[in-house]
């Protein structure tokens, strides 16, 4: 297993011999524009430590890389807070580290000790708060957060306060971002590598630490998820070679930080999924066919790959193929909609080789983008042969337990629910692919791994 120890240094100090400096300032840096964002009257010093050790947690995980044979790591953290004593507390300090040893598959240990200077408290009184929110949720320009934002604010209407995550800004005014509450995640991680680990199980960990100090600071009980179905239970149902479970959006993930949140801070926050049994493809049909603006689901973006991987022309696009794409040109499908080729690099699937469907322009062929689309077509054709596999019944049981335990509904129910949600998913992707011909080079994927 391998080991790091990092030791969170605050400016002009030491760290401790044999650790790996994160150094405030340099490796995490707070914006303070963004910062001034979440600063309410009921602001508090532990909501800015709340905030460190998240970066602090992206620190390490992006800093050490898993090795191919074993995926869990250890860590040893050592993080400066303004109420170590808070922090130390066993009820505080188990919470925490349940949440993210589920959520990392990694083993943390995490030591608490005072700062010796006390943080400037940001800016207050700058932004115009809500004071009757009922929900946040972590809002960004993709397609899952901009269609179930506008699906439950119809529900809550100026109740849903939206946390910005992402940073494409231009569906709202200047001015708009200038009074906006929550407008980005207040700080950013660096890391000395120039490679570090992919995997980012911890943005999980981001992402819900970001929504619920936002909810405390103006007393909404509750975080909205969006993700879908497949988004959220898929990467746990199915397991990946010695690749550990993903769950980053799943309810067991989330219970563990209600009561870490709960033991900090005293308040009761909750993760809503209200999208949990329904398909991306359903959620996007409902989306569109019910809301204003139903249309702007086009401009969304799906694709993970960075700008270098996905350039065409000088058009930065999406790739088409990894799992994020695919799951894209699925729901949009079962949602009988249309995109344009161009939107995607891999501006056909129906081809009979893998590269012929790539634009013409486009010549960085790699071998891990090959492997990413392999990968991300067999998932979602192992998720619509679930249900029909010998080992069904005890994988259904076991994580219809799991689900019922974290969501607080009977096993039964639940059961029920994730039958009907995997026999959408199998309708939807036999369509798709069928579609594609029986020659395509994903037809061809499936037919080899059968």
């Amino acid at each position: 297993m391998r080991e790091l120890t990092v030791d969170v240094v605050e400016p002009q100090g030491r760290c401790r011999r044999g650790a790996t400096p994160c150094r405030i300032g340099e490796n995490i840096k707070f914006e303070l524009d963004a910062l001034e964002s979440f600063s309410t009257k009921k602001w508090q010093p532990v909501v800015y430590d709340a905030l460190l050790v998240a970066a602090a947690v992206e620190f390490c995980d992006r800093t050490l890389i898993r090795s191919s044979m074993n995926w869990g790591r250890k860590f040893v953290l050592y993080v400066p807070v303004h109420q170590p004593h808070k922090w130390a507390d066993p009820g505080v300090h188990r919470a925490l580290t349940e949440a993210l040893n589920l959520l990392t598959g990694d083993d943390w240990t995490i030591e608490f000790y005072a700062r010796k200077v006390a943080e400037s408290p940001p800016a207050q009184e700058t932004m115009r708060f809500p004071t009757n929110a009922d929900a946040v949720i972590a809002y960004s320009n993709g397609m899952d957060s901009q269609a179930v934002a506008a699906l439950e604010g119809r529900k809550l209407g100026g109740r849903l306060v939206r946390i910005r995550v992402g940073a494409n800004q231009q569906d709202i005014s200047r001015q708009e971002r200038k009074d906006m509450p929550f407008k980005a995640i207040p700080y950013e991680v660096k890391i000395q590598k120039k490679d570090g680990e992919t995997s980012a199980r911890s943005r999980g960990f981001k992402f819900s630490i970001v929504s619920a100090m936002a909810g405390y600071l103006i007393d909404a009980p509750a975080a909205i998820v969006p993700e879908s179905g497949q988004g959220a239970l898929a990467p746990v149902l199915l397991s990946v070679g010695h690749g550990y479970e993903d769950y980053r959006n799943h309810p067991a993930f989330t219970a563990r930080m209600e009561r870490f949140i709960y033991a900090l801070l005293g308040y009761r926050f909750k993760y809503d999924f209200p999208r949990l049994w329904m398909t991306k493809g359903e959620t996007l049909r409902e989306f569109v066919e019910t809301c204003d603006g139903g249309g702007q689901w086009q401009k969304t973006r799906s694709c993970w790959q960075n700008s270098r991987q996905v350039g065409v022309g000088g058009t930065r696009r999406q790739c088409g193929v990894c799992a994020a794409c695919i799951l894209r040109r699925l729901s949009v499908h079962a949602a009988g909609l249309k995109e344009s080729p161009d939107v995607y690099v891999w501006e056909s699937l129906s081809t009979d080789t893998w590269k012929e469907g790539a634009a013409k322009q486009f010549d960085l062929f790699t071998k891990a983008l090959y492997e990413y689309s392999i990968a991300g077509i067999l998932h979602f054709e192992h998720l619509a042969g679930l249900h029909r596999t010998p080992d069904y019944e005890v994988i259904r049981r076991a994580r219809a337990h799991e689900l019922a335990c974290s969501l607080g509904e009977p096993t039964q129910g639940i059961l029920q629910k994730m039958d009907r949600l995997l026999q959408q998913h199998a309708r939807e992707w036999s369509a798709f692919t069928q579609e594609l011909g029986p020659t395509s080079f994903v037809r061809q994927w499936i037919d080899r791994a059968s």
